[in-house]
């Protein structure tokens, strides 16, 4: 009886199951090589890729932005802080996000001390993602 139920579980398995001297050979449509290339230097034309970021205060003074954005340091050290002076106010924008939704994890994650973020799109350098 064991040896039929081990061969009932394992016989398929052995059957299926892909030998280490396969190669694996990626061939690429016509033309996808130019798409790519035609892609990369669109990012590098607009200076990076469409993202995330969440922003944290906007206010008129210098100063008052400069306390939130250590504070910030001091309390989430991983997550980068961007401060921007957008005439006539200075913004503070902090993460790096591809989608909304990671934006949205990085809110979670800071609403206990920072209760007044939003996500707002933003071109992010290539550089900055990594």
């Amino acid at each position: 009886m064991k040896v039929i139920v081990f061969i009932i579980y394992f016989f398929p398995i052995l059957i299926f199951s892909q030998s280490e001297n396969t190669k694996c050979v990626i061939k690429n449509e016509k033309g996808i090589n130019y798409l790519v290339y035609k892609y990369e230097n669109i990012l590098r034309n607009t200076g990076g890729i469409n993202g995330w970021r969440l922003q944290l205060k906007f206010k008129a003074k210098e100063s008052e932005i400069v306390k939130i954005k250590l504070q910030f340091i001091e309390l989430f050290p991983d997550i980068p802080v961007f401060l921007e002076y957008q005439e006539p106010y200075y913004r503070i924008r902090v993460g790096n996000c591809r989608t909304k939704l990671e934006a949205l994890k990085i809110k979670d994650i800071i609403k206990k001390y920072f209760t007044d973020t939003y996500p707002v799109p933003e071109i992010i350098s290539i550089t900055d993602l990594n």
